[in-house]
C-alpha cells in the first residue's frame, strides 16, 4: 500500500452496513423546505443542481420548487405510493449498475417519514454498490418539536392520523394503557382535521385530568399558527371558533401524569368488576363503571368481564 491509499473507501467483502464511503452509486434523501426557501441547506441544494436525475411524489411539485430555486430543469421521475417494489428495484439496478447519482424527495420535508421513501430504504440491502446518504434539512416534525413544549424528553410519532374513527379511537385507548412516552405526534391534512378534533373529543372522556393538545398549521409559512390548550372544552373551541383549516397539521396529544395505569390500578379495577359481577351485574354494565371509574379501555374491561364470567360458569 501506498501512503495516498486510505482503507475508508475499501468496501468489505461482507455487508453490515448500508452506507459507505466506496460505494460507487448514490441516493441521496434530500430534505426540501416545507415552506420557506430561505431554510434550504446548502448541500440540498447542491444535490439538486447536480444530480442526474429527481426521484419525487409529484413532478409538477418539485419542478415548481426548482423554479423558484433557479434550479435548470432536471430529469424527473414520479416514485409515489404506487410505485411497486418491482419498479423500484428495476431502478435501483440502473442506479447501481451504471454508478448513477440520483435524488429523492418528498412534496415537502425529509423524505422517508410519512412518504414513499422509506420503501427504497427498506430495499438497500439488495443494492450493495449504492451509497443511500441524507441531506438533512427542514422537517415538519422536527420544526413541531422545537415549538411544542413537550413533557420529558421523547415522543412518539405515529405518521398520519387514523381515517377511521373508530380505529382512530381504539388506537388511541391502547397507546394510553402501554407504557411510553406521553406525547403522542401525529400528522393530519387540512380537509380532516375537523373530523379529528371530534375524535379527540371523544377521547378525553373519562379523564380526571385532561389531556393537553398542541396543533400546529403551515409551519415556517406566512400564516403559520399554533393552537395550545386542554380537554375536550380547548376542541370545543377551537371547533367552534371558526379556525382556517388551510394548511398542512402537526398535533401533539400530550397524555396527563398518571393516565396510564400501573400494576395497581390495574388489580383494583378488576377486583373492583369482579366484585359487581359477583353481586348479579352484567358483564356489560360491570364493564362500563370500571371503564368510566378507572379510564380503562372499553374492550379491556369487556374481555375481562367475559372472562370472568366464564370463570363463574365453571
Amino acid at each position: 500500500m501506498n501512503g495516498n491509499d486510505d482503507n475508508r473507501q475499501h468496501l468489505p467483502e461482507k455487508r453490515p452496513y448500508s452506507t459507505h464511503p466506496g460505494q460507487h452509486a448514490r441516493v441521496s434523501m434530500i430534505a426540501t423546505p416545507i415552506g420557506n426557501l430561505g431554510d434550504l441547506g446548502e448541500r440540498a441544494l447542491h444535490a439538486l443542481e447536480n444530480v442526474g436525475e429527481l426521484w419525487c411524489e409529484d413532478t409538477r411539485h418539485t419542478q415548481a420548487l426548482l423554479n423558484a430555486l433557479g434550479v435548470e430543469r432536471k430529469r424527473l421521475k414520479r416514485v409515489d405510493q404506487h410505485t411497486s417494489d418491482g419498479e423500484l428495484r428495476g431502478l435501483l439496478k440502473q442506479v447501481e449498475e451504471a454508478g448513477l447519482w440520483v435524488g429523492v424527495v418528498t412534496d415537502a420535508g425529509t423524505p422517508g417519514l410519512s412518504d414513499p421513501g422509506a420503501r427504497l430504504l427498506q430495499l438497500s440491502p439488495e443494492f450493495p454498490g449504492i451509497r443511500f446518504e441524507p441531506l438533512p434539512g427542514p422537517s415538519a416534525l422536527s420544526a413541531f418539536v422545537s415549538v411544542a413544549g413537550l413533557t420529558g424528553n421523547s415522543f412518539l410519532f405515529l405518521g398520519f392520523f387514523p381515517r377511521n374513527p373508530t380505529e382512530a379511537l381504539q388506537l388511541l385507548k391502547e397507546l394510553k394503557e402501554s407504557p411510553g412516552s406521553p406525547n403522542l405526534i401525529f400528522f393530519e391534512s387540512p380537509n380532516r382535521i375537523r373530523e379529528t378534533l371530534g375524535v379527540l373529543r371523544s377521547f378525553c372522556e373519562g379523564f380526571d385530568i385532561p389531556p393537553e393538545f398542541v396543533l400546529a398549521k403551515e409551519l415556517t409559512k406566512v400564516h403559520e399558527t399554533l393552537y395550545r390548550g386542554a380537554g375536550a372544552g380547548f376542541l370545543s373551541w377551537m371547533e367552534e371558533q371558526g379556525f382556517d383549516e388551510r394548511g398542512e397539521w402537526v398535533f401533539a396529544l400530550i397524555l396527563p401524569k398518571g393516565s396510564v395505569k400501573k400494576e395497581k390500578d390495574q388489580s383494583d379495577w378488576r377486583l373492583v368488576l369482579e366484585c359487581l359481577m359477583e353481586s348479579g351485574i352484567s358483564a356489560k354494565t360491570a364493564s362500563q363503571f370500571v371503564v368510566g371509574r378507572f379510564s380503562v379501555a372499553k374492550n379491556l374491561a369487556y374481555k375481562a368481564a367475559l372472562d370472568f364470567q366464564k370463570f363463574q360458569k365453571k
